[in-house]
């Protein structure tokens, strides 16, 4: 982080605090709730932990527990608050701290996490209420900008729940833990608990919930918990050192030392939630602790199975079962099961067992064997699964209800009962129908169970409704002796307010809609990646009807709309809102063309038109994507291939690229090569080239097409299960130069990058061919992917047009197309993606583009996010002076019509360097990304096309001045790009047709 952006960060932090002191001022003078603070390290988050302890609790004592005298002259600079206090404290400063505390309640925090505002009120009035000694709120946990709410526990805290002693509650005990909790000081000090190692709070945790009284269980969120060292390298995460594994273990032992003490009953249920929950995302981070970390937690798994017993073990789930076992084999064995559960989330794939039980499939190369009863799939693992949709009302007083009732992993269909309960208690059962849909599966969501029997209809006479005051009635859905319950209020089927429109039909990329009552002149949809124009309605008899085009303007040309949700605006000659809404009949809730899906909806006032990818009912659920895969991709297993050429550009967002070159090349050689262009697209708006198709992801014609094709040619990764067959020919263009370290260079990598790396290997040892645009990628890519193929060393594809004849056309082309004037100054902003950053901000603009157009009044900034920014919405809509163009389909377009790059270290600087025109690199976070996030494969600093700065100051002032980089940039273009030389499409496509 710069200095003045800490600064920044500082100020509003003590700002925070300062208008909570005040707001507050008048409070009790003895604080209520004292937190113990935990700092540990170098407590870099610790300002932001205080502050938000003081906003946690109206009155509120902070007390720092740590060995740093630099502690609390960090919390106070940050906050400038008095009720923060360090201690002078001994070799125990946890609880030296407890004993400093005045409040009557206390609780506990890590350094690294936060409170919600108030989040402490909750738990003191719970306890104020009941007199009991510990209140239990949830926990969020953080991670890379995401928060999670409780898991498995969470229907613990759906609503207040007052516990007895905690063996009535036995699940409080299961990952146990200070954060989170509040407990009375006086009965904490009376109890003699002490918290003797932060590391193991679990085992202080466990303590005092078995010694409690009694427990309040409060909903709400009591404490967000954040993984601060997540985007750090793996053998700089404090979950896979094996110190930390080791003293996770020992406490866990404890624990399960102090459970067993309660006796069996809860002792029973403490070891099977302990190994559903708290074992696998140990056993999961041992994949990334190496081979120490799953020595020291195997004998642990081993005797809390031998604790669990046969019959208890059959109420663990079948996933966290096979990982149990798999932790007594090989660290590659834990991998190759948890390999198996992530690719499959919808449900494992099963057999029959000799004796004919079911069970799992388990993976191909496992090397520890599997005795049935591990993964036989169990009562726990058959999951009751209800659902009901809208009470209908029948026009003489009865209703109907559509729903669907099946277990998971169970074999048959069977028609559930349903009953029916009013206020006075009756139970009436319905009359049930079996119903046949195959939209069922897409609710079910179940890869390897087809549940479109699994639907009912249940109807009721209206003599048999029961009384309800409110109209709310009950219904129970039964299979066997369990039941789903579900609420509703039988209702007529409700018109449309005001004018009620039908969706007609799709036709010819327009939306045909009918409506009746009061006709708008126009109507339009509108969008956050896009709007239609104003459609003019026409009028006759029996309403009004309106033909939508569903195309936008994307950089002056007419494409499909994006994917998205777009609001139906309809307007009178006068320009006012004209009410309407759907009035759909079931037949037009779903609009499918080859290439775009609509689906109208949206409630009364706001309705709304949802654009898809082209993809039908039986092509969407988790079950018919199971099917394509295994009956249309790997069927037959030796293909007839036909002419097709698959090409496809980061996992279809884009027709551009190396792919995109090496399209137009071939249909420029002409007709007679008889070659079936088809590109993979995974939006509506992906317009493909004229005489090529387009082959939407995840639909049977692109499983069909990667069978069969003879040809694919792909940017980066191919689908996981994609293995080349017999006489197919691959072709990997890869997506750049790579300045950060790839695939097998990273270094340590945990669970994750163990799978990205598994089958990169895979993929790579059928790659026929891969192209290298210099001898430094050539070395790079056979390292990072353990390649030992061929190596087309032809320059890549994609810049053919930087150097090319054209390029003067192409600039002023696209110049016009994105509204540039001959006197802007246009300044490309192409920043990489940020994996620790991402997931909150996916375009992160690190470039101030408002005060760039300021600080240089000619300049326009054209910002391009990331691929993996392609679905966003659109920033600085109706800016003139900044453009998004992340969508534009080629970037190669953008170099061109760009002045000047400002980068930082994305491979755009390699590309662009072609064109020899002025690059600077924004790196205001350079030590992160080099030294913790990736690593770099040189020494940027010596080597950069430009300057290297930190603000957007910097960034001013190197545009506005002299150009002093065209020597370094002529050594960058001789060291990284000396194949580029405009022809490197022709001698691609000159391979491609001798090896076909």
């Amino acid at each position: 982080m710069s200095e003045a952006r800490r600064r920044s960060w500082t100020d509003r932090l003590r700002r925070r605090v300062q208008a909570s002191a005040g707001a507050r001022r008048g409070s009790a003078a003895r604080p209520e709730v004292s937190v113990v603070v935990v700092v540990r390290g170098t407590a870099g988050f610790l300002a932001e932990c205080v502050t938000s302890a003081l906003s946690a609790h109206p009155s509120v004592q902070v007390l720092l527990a740590s060995l740093d005298p630099a502690a609390e002259e960090a919390a106070r600079a940050a906050t400038g608050d008095r009720r923060v206090r360090a201690l002078p404290l001994d070799e125990s400063p946890l609880d030296a701290a407890v004993a400093a505390a005045r409040g009557d309640y206390l609780a506990f925090a890590d350094a690294d996490d936060t409170f919600p505002d108030d989040a402490l009120s909750p738990l003191t009035r719970a306890l104020d209420a009941s007199g009991l000694d510990v209140a239990v709120g949830p926990v969020y946990r953080h991670s890379l900008g995401r928060a999670r709410p409780p898991g498995w526990e969470a229907d613990l805290f759906a609503r207040p729940l007052r516990a007895g002693r905690v063996v009535d509650c036995a699940d409080l005990l299961v990952g146990a833990d200070l954060p989170g909790t509040l407990y009375r000081t006086s009965w904490w000090r009376d109890a003699g608990l002490s918290v003797a190692d932060w590391s193991a709070r679990e085992v202080t945790a466990t303590r005092a919930l078995l010694a409690a009284r009694g427990i309040d269980v409060v909903p709400g969120r009591a404490y967000e918990a954040r993984m601060r060292d997540v985007s750090l390298p793996i053998d700089a995460q404090a979950r896979f050192r094996p110190a930390v594994v080791r003293t996770r273990v020992a406490a866990l032992r404890e624990v399960a030392g102090l459970v067993r003490e309660t006796g069996p009953d809860t002792y029973r249920r403490w070891l099977v939630l302990t190994l559903t929950h708290v074992v696998p995302p140990l056993l999961v981070d041992a994949v990334g602790g190496g081979s120490r970390a799953l020595e020291l937690l195997a004998p642990l798994v081993r005797d809390l199975v031998g604790e669990t017993g046969p019959g208890a073990l059959a109420e663990v789930p079948v996933g966290p079962r096979l990982l149990a076992r798999a932790s007594q084999g090989t660290l590659h064995d834990v991998a190759l099961v948890q390999d198996l559960l992530a690719d499959n989330p919808h449900g494992l794939p099963t057999e029959r067992s000799a004796e004919g039980a079911q069970v799992v499939r388990l993976p191909v190369g496992l090397g520890i064997p599997v005795p049935d009863a591990v993964r036989r799939i169990e009562q726990v693992d058959r999951v009751l699964r209800t659902v009901v949709g809208p009470l209908r009302r029948t026009p003489d007083g009865g209703f109907v209800v559509n729903g669907a009732a099946f277990v998971e992993y169970g074999e048959r269909a069977t028609v559930p009962s349903v009953t029916v309960a009013g206020s006075d208690g009756r139970h009436v059962p319905m009359t049930v129908q079996p119903r046949v849909a195959p939209d069922i599966n897409i609710w079910a969501g179940r890869a390897w169970e087809d549940r479109s029997g699994a639907g009912f209809t249940g109807s009721l006479e209206p003599e048999l409704v029961p009384p309800s005051p409110d109209g709310t009635l009950r219904l129970e859905v039964h299979l066997g002796r369990r039941s789903g319950v579900h609420e509703g209020v039988p209702a007529d089927d409700d018109p449309a307010s005001g004018s009620p429109m039908t969706a007609a039909a799709l036709d010819d990329g327009c939306l045909l809609v009918t409506g009746a009552g009061l006709a708008p002149a126009t109507v339009r949809l509108v969008g956050g990646k896009g709007s239609t124009k104003p459609a003019p309605v026409t009028v006759h008899g029996g309403g009004w009807s309106v033909r939508l085009p569903l195309v936008t303007d994307l950089f002056s040309a007419s494409v499909l709309l994006p994917a998205g949700r777009y609001t139906v605006e309809a307007l009178d000659p006068a320009g006012e809102q004209v009410a309407v809404g759907w009035a759909l009949d079931g037949a037009h809730d779903e609009l499918v063309t080859d290439r775009l899906r609509i689906v109208p909806g949206g409630g009364p006032g706001q309705p709304v038109v949802a654009v898809a990818a082209p993809l039908g009912v039986s092509e969407r659920s988790a079950f018919d994507q199971q099917r394509l895969q295994s009956h249309v991709y790997a069927a037959p297993s030796s293909p007839s291939y036909d002419t097709t050429v698959v090409l496809e550009t980061f996992r279809g967002r884009s027709v551009g690229d190396s792919p995109g070159a090496i399209g137009r090349e071939i249909q420029q050689r002409g007709l007679d090569l008889d070659l079936d262009l088809a590109w993979v697209v995974d939006d509506p708006s992906v317009q493909v080239p004229d005489g090529t198709r387009a082959l939407p992801r995840r639909s049977e014609r692109w499983y069909d097409a990667l069978a069969r094709a003879r040809v694919y040619v792909g940017n980066a990764g191919a689908p996981y299960w994609f293995e080349k067959k017999p006489g197919q020919l691959h072709l990997q263009t890869w997506h750049g130069t790579p300045l950060k370290r790839l695939g097998e260079d990273r270094g340590p990598g945990d669970f994750q990058t163990w799978r990205h790396r598994r089958r990169i290997a895979a993929q790579a040892a059928g790659w026929d061919a891969m192209i290298s645009p210099s001898p430094f990628c050539s070395e790079v890519f056979r390292s990072a992917f353990r390649y030992d193929g061929r190596f087309l060393e032809v320059g890549y594809p994609r810049n053919d047009v930087l150097v090319g004849p054209e390029r003067e056309v192409v600039r002023t082309r696209v110049r016009e197309a994105l509204g540039l004037t001959p006197a802007d100054r246009a300044v490309l902003y192409a920043p990489t993606w940020r994996e620790y950053v991402g997931v909150r901000d996916a375009k992160p603009l690190y470039l101030d583009a408002p005060l760039l157009t300021r600080l240089a009044p000619d300049t326009v900034v054209l910002v391009r996010g990331h691929y993996n920014s392609t679905h966003q919405a659109d920033v600085f809509v109706g800016d003139r002076r900044i453009r998004d163009v992340t969508r534009y389909p080629d970037i190669a377009d953008l170099y061109l019509a760009a002045d000047a790059l400002v980068t930082d270290y994305s491979s755009v600087m390699f590309d662009f360097a072609l064109t020899d025109k002025p690059q600077v690199l924004l790196v205001p976070d350079l030590e992160q990304y080099r030294d913790v996030e990736r690593g770099f494969y040189f020494e940027l600093e010596a080597a950069a096309p430009g300057p290297m700065v930190a603000t957007t100051e910097d960034v001013a002032d190197a545009l506005l001045g002299d150009d002093g980089h065209a020597v370094a940039r002529a050594a960058f273009r001789e060291r990284f790009c000396p194949w580029d030389d405009g022809r490197a499409s022709a001698r691609t496509v000159d391979w491609l047709l001798s090896q076909i």
